[in-house]
């Protein structure tokens, strides 16, 4: 599975490379518009239902209560999914206005609306997976669609293809990916226990649907979040149509690697979510908390190293690779690393108040950051250009942070002095790479809880690569 994740991983960044080779800055702009539309609005048209699954599918499936469910969050879903879709065939020029800035192609909107379709499906089927623990099925459901959009966006691109096409490629990478997660769907669904007691529609809605309209408003805040800096780019950077959609290209540029690391740190999340959930019904709040904390510590140490050692290799990569055409993201990679990590940081630490179903705190923390965000793009975009918006992100995202370490206090997570050094290291990117490393190698050794936890570490893997005696001998 970490080899599956490697190679994925790994071909994100080779197929993000390639895009920026094949593809002029401004194209390159209109693609991550029309990716980032795809992959964010499903969550939110779908009101959070979909994503409510990781927490409730093993609270009903010990009850035996999990096929009443499953289909009536499949039906809400299948009638929220069409909707939206339906809405983007009729008004295709509103969409086009929309996601691009200006009215596209009909082709190139509708082909936005099967992707939204086709993303709907993966996220289903995905989070059924994940709910259900079958943590290798859901590793292979990515590889897939990784390997499959990879092969099929750059062999298209190579062709001299458009950028419908390449909507088209993710569509089909995305339906392919589906089948391993349906092949153990319906394998595994016989087996699941069912209980002689009638299931209760209206208690099971009232549960699920605070969370849900809870993960909605995430959801919602999060995606403008992450799309307000590109938003404000196109509409408040001086110049035309053209220089704006640039001006997105050369931001996509400088996020190449930062967000590999955001990709990772939510596939952490989706897999942690479920093993929390147990723990938590089960009544192990405190090994939730520690398992959090160590978690969290060895991201931040982990992704600052990484994000130092990519900052040496990056004026090569961008001179080399890249082929000098991407100076303005070269430029503003440490800053996006610095705030790529603190969002890794925050996703897989808002774990914690969705398993003790205080999930509104998240929405909350990240409108906080929103505002944030918003009012110094307005102040810093007019000024600083490009590097107003970097610098603005990198504020908001503080803000966040903080306010979700905040939130998570005041429901039983203790903030100590390593909750403060995980926060803090990202920052020292910003003083040069090796700096960074440094800090990184003070801050494990010269913790005795970090030490200990190591030690732990070491402890574990001995045992387990120690040759097992055979019986006779």
């Amino acid at each position: 599975m970490l080899a599956m994740t490697i190679v994925q991983r790994g071909l994100g960044f080779f197929r993000g490379i390639w895009f920026c080779r094949l593809l002029d800055d401004a194209v390159v702009g209109q693609w991550s518009m029309a990716y980032d539309f795809i992959t964010m609005i499903t969550p939110v048209m779908l009101l959070g239902i979909p994503g409510s699954l990781p927490r409730y599918v093993e609270h009903y499936r010990v009850r035996g209560h999990l096929s009443p469910l499953v289909r009536r969050m499949l039906t809400a879903t299948v009638i929220l999914g069409s909707g939206f879709f339906i809405a983007i065939m009729l008004f295709p020029d509103f969409f086009g206005w929309l996601v691009f800035l200006q009215p596209q192609g009909m082709s190139l909107v509708y082909s936005v609306g099967v992707g939204v379709v086709a993303i709907v499906a993966f996220n289903f089927v995905y989070q059924m997976v994940s709910a259900l623990r079958q943590v290798r099925v859901a590793s292979i459901m990515q590889f897939v669609q990784s390997v499959a959009f990879t092969i099929l966006g750059v062999a298209w691109l190579s062709l001299a293809g458009g950028l419908t096409g390449l909507v088209y490629a993710f569509v089909a990478a995305t339906l392919l990916a589906m089948v391993p997660g349906m092949t153990s769907l319906v394998r595994g669904w016989a087996g699941l226990p069912v209980s002689e007691e009638p299931f209760e529609p209206s208690p099971m809605w009232r549960r699920l649907m605070p969370y849900a309209a809870a993960l909605w408003a995430m959801n919602l805040l999060s995606n403008v979040f992450a799309l307000s800096d590109r938003y404000m780019i196109l509409h408040m950077l001086p110049g035309d149509d053209l220089q704006t959609q640039a001006a997105v290209g050369q931001y996509h540029s400088g996020r190449i690697i930062p967000v590999l690391l955001i990709s990772l740190a939510t596939m952490v999340s989706g897999v942690l979510m479920p093993y929390l959930t147990a723990d938590w019904e089960a009544g192990n709040k405190d090994k939730v908390r520690e398992s959090l904390r160590r978690i969290l510590f060895a991201t931040s140490t982990l992704f600052t190293a990484g994000a130092a050692c990519s900052l040496v290799l990056a004026p090569w990569f961008f001179r080399v690779v890249l082929e000098n055409r991407y100076a303005e993201g070269l430029q503003m990679m440490p800053m996006t690393f610095v705030f790529c990590i603190w969002v890794s940081l925050a996703t897989i630490g808002q774990d914690y108040l969705w398993v003790a179903e205080k999930g509104k705190w998240v929405a909350v923390s990240i409108a906080a950051g929103l505002a944030v965000n918003v009012a110094l793009n307005f102040v810093l975009l007019p000024m600083w250009g490009l590097e107003g918006a970097v610098v603005a992100t990198l504020v908001a995202n503080a803000v966040v942070l903080g306010a979700l370490w905040i939130a998570m206090s005041k429901f039983g997570y203790r903030l100590d002095l390593t909750t403060f050094i995980l926060s803090l290291l990202p920052a020292t990117l910003l003083a040069g790479p090796y700096i960074a490393m440094a800090c990184v190698m003070t801050a494990c050794a010269g913790s005795v809880q970090v030490r200990a936890w190591c030690d732990e570490g070491m402890a574990y893997l001995t045992l387990r690569l120690r040759p097992q005696s055979t019986p006779g001998c």
